[in-house]
């Protein structure tokens, strides 16, 4: 049995309807130019933060006639073209270019899907290519695109957001931290890749994700690497999500850890660490 979901789209009924159905269904709506657009072009990608999104966008080329319902988010663009589009799991969807400069247009986190995009390898010549080629008046987007990429070549990029963000939080708090720090005990076997570290005192800041430390085989495993990453000197300070809430708390946690570490290697009282 057949049951319509959308102007000109059916499907089997039965079940509950996925996010996924209704991506498909919006873009099927059109005359075959409509993409996947914004955030949820983002969470097609699969880039960082976008996961839960449950809104579903498209874009179409303007004058386009677009009859879709009424949740179904529409924006219309005068650049688009072929070589925007792109197909993932079926779904016609905005190339990652055209996806970063739509979330920079909206404010909403480009910075976060860049990091992701450059994460996943893509070029970032391919990137500016793009960028370039979408520049022109009265389009918001890609300039501002073409400045955070900029500011990010020639400089390592943190496997997470949150590591970004913890970084930058901790700095204007006065602790400067390096990124990934690579720890191998006495042989030369890695244990560890610190997601923040003080090398010289040998404290690390963990930036932990419920999604990759919750199950009990998770913790269990965080807890060994923990004491063999001990026995080597380092104190490893974790900092959640919902830690930036809070954050003058862990500041003075990570201090505490710093001045701890360096009494330890004056053999006094030490001097506090700002």
């Amino acid at each position: 049995m057949l049951e319509r979901t959308a102007p000109g789209v059916v499907r089997v009924a039965g079940g509950s309807a996925t996010w996924r159905q209704s991506a498909m269904a919006a873009t099927l709506c059109v005359d075959g130019s409509a993409l996947l657009s914004g955030a949820s072009a983002a969470r097609l990608h699969e880039l960082d933060g976008f996961r839960d999104v449950a809104t579903v966008e498209i874009v179409v080329p303007h004058g386009t006639r677009v009859v879709v319902p009424k949740a179904v988010v529409v924006r219309r663009s005068r650049r688009l073209s072929a070589a925007d589009r792109h197909v993932l799991d079926g779904i016609p969807v905005t190339t990652q270019p055209v996806t970063l400069i739509h979330l920079a247009a909206d404010g909403n986190r480009a910075g976060q899907a860049l990091d992701s995009v450059l994460r996943q390898g893509r070029s970032p010549l391919w990137l500016q290519q793009n960028f370039e080629r979408w520049r022109g008046r009265g389009v918001p987007g890609p300039s501002e695109m073409i400045r955070m990429l900029a500011e990010r070549m020639g400089k390592p990029l943190p496997r997470s957001w949150f590591q970004r963000l913890a970084k930058q939080v901790l700095s204007a708090s006065g602790i400067e931290l390096v990124d990934e720090w690579t720890v191998r005990d006495a042989s030369g076997r890695r244990l560890a890749d610190l997601d923040l570290a003080c090398v010289e005192l040998q404290v690390g800041v963990e930036c932990q994700s419920v999604q990759f430390h919750a199950t009990p085989a998770d913790r269990a495993r965080d807890i060994r690497r923990k004491r063999m990453l001990r026995r080597l000197g380092w104190e490893v300070v974790e900092l959640w999500w919902s830690d930036l809430e809070r954050i003058d708390e862990v500041v003075i946690e990570i201090t505490d850890a710093l001045d701890r570490a360096r009494r330890l290697r004056s053999g006094g009282a030490g001097s506090r660490i700002p």
